[in-house]
């Protein structure tokens, strides 16, 4: 996703490419038929046509970071606190270029500048571990003022219990995520549950799944975690009694729960199974476990007495953290899919 001289040096190789092969189709052509010679013209928008994704971006990073944006960052995101310096500018440019090319749209309710950087957020965090990574399927994140149903529906009424859902068929490249669930999983409450890590987490799945695995995850890896999540599935182990019984709904949904607990509470995960936390951290190419320890405060942030960012004006524990729950989501996530609920 960032522009690295290594991207754009390749971007470069692939924009004369493309030239080249315009330049030499319209040659041909007008060799033929010498009345075609104006297709010489395309060149340049060949050229152009390649190189616009990657000076957009380019420009984009050598925007100053929003102050609004640094604050939310720092109030809500303790993985971002507990990056170097370094760390935290690349952070900052994935944040950059994730808002400048996905939607995020309020359905009903109010997207501020919290809503968008919490989004952003929770797309950058589980893959930060990846040098070059592209959210191809995504487009468009719908922000929902409290849960939904099946259809889409939020009106309060006793279906209404999805919080997250990453789109297919007619929704695909969209993520519908739950307002209060988004909030509550930054909140600094203790819990083991964000919906954002949730449903990016099945989008990265989905991701490599069909456009190839990340070359710094091992093959090995992914084996190891194929084999166990089918003998998981198959019998459950009594020892995983930590681990939310929503993970067992299937293979995807194990995965992203297990998401969660590596980059919500990575301390509880690898105390209670140091080898299940050396998998997730080869998956992810991340060790959170020693990253977020050197955040001492990561459970501060908002007070329970505070005024609800929402802004409905009511009190924090009395708002979005009473919807969700004590410790971040009361109700489960899910995928648009008639048969598999992530």
């Amino acid at each position: 996703m960032l522009v690295t001289p290594e991207v754009q040096h390749q971007n470069q190789r692939q924009a004369l490419v493309a030239t080249l092969l315009v330049a030499g189709t319209a040659g041909w052509l007008t060799w033929l038929l010498p009345l075609l010679w104006p297709l010489l013209g395309l060149c340049p928008f060949a050229y152009w046509w390649v190189r616009q994704p990657c000076l957009r971006r380019m420009a984009v990073m050598q925007q100053p970071f929003p102050d609004a944006l640094e604050q939310i960052l720092r109030t809500h995101v303790a993985f971002f606190m507990a990056l170097d310096d370094a760390g935290k500018t690349r952070f900052r440019q994935l944040v950059q270029i994730f808002l400048d090319e996905v939607r995020i749209t309020g359905i009903r309710t109010e997207v501020d500048e919290t809503i968008r950087g919490l989004v952003a957020a929770s797309a950058v965090i589980p893959i930060f571990g990846f040098h070059d990574w592209e959210y191809h399927r995504l487009h468009e994140v719908l922000i929902y003022p409290d849960a939904f149903d099946d259809a889409y529906r939020t009106r309060g009424g006793p279906d209404e219990h999805i919080l997250g859902m990453v789109g297919l068929h007619h929704l695909s490249g969209v993520m519908i995520l739950s307002k209060p669930a988004l909030l509550a999983g930054f909140s600094p409450q203790p819990g083991t549950h964000n919906v954002g890590v949730h449903e990016f987490a099945h989008l990265v799945e989905k991701e490599a799944g069909e456009y190839g695995l990340p070359p710094e995850v091992p093959w090995m890896a992914v084996r190891q975690w194929i084999r166990y999540v089918a003998r998981e599935l198959a019998h459950p182990s009594s020892r995983r009694t930590h681990v939310s019984a929503y993970a067992y709904t299937n293979e995807h949904e194990f995965f992203a729960v297990l998401a969660e607990y590596f980059f919500t509470s990575p301390d509880l995960l690898k105390r209670r199974d140091p080898a299940l936390y050396s998998l997730m951290r080869d998956l992810f190419h991340q060790d959170t476990g020693a990253l977020l320890p050197t955040v001492p405060w990561r459970r501060r942030g908002l007070s329970r007495n505070a005024p609800c960012p929402c802004g409905s004006g009511r009190k924090y524990k009395h708002c979005c953290l009473k919807k969700t729950g004590t410790n971040g989501r009361s109700t489960k996530t899910t995928e648009s899919h008639a048969d598999t609920k992530d």
